[in-house]
């Protein structure tokens, strides 16, 4: 192959995120599981604030993030899309 198709090929894998030019999705640093308190499957209407009240007695920043950081591979990026039906950890509180 000449280079021009080298170049292209290349270009090509990369574009699809098989090339050596793609990025590695970033990684989490390994955080060590918190004590669980309970187990909660969220209800239609609820938020991290109304569970952090239920469980916490408080709804403050601290705590609904709190469970958040303990269920983030189960809620993703966003702690305002949780969904009816997940079944979340409720860490326990140092």
């Amino acid at each position: 192959m000449s280079t021009h198709e080298d170049r292209e090929l290349e270009a090509w894998e990369v574009a699809r995120g098989r090339g050596s030019g793609a990025r590695k999705p970033a990684s989490r640093p390994a955080q060590p599981q918190p004590e669980i308190l309970a187990e909660h499957t969220v209800s239609e209407g609820e938020t991290l604030s109304h569970i952090a009240l239920k469980h916490y007695g408080s709804a403050v920043e601290e705590k609904w993030m709190a469970i958040y950081e303990a269920n983030r591979e189960v809620i993703g990026e966003n702690p305002n899309l949780i969904k009816p039906g997940q079944v979340l950890k409720i860490p326990k509180l140092s």
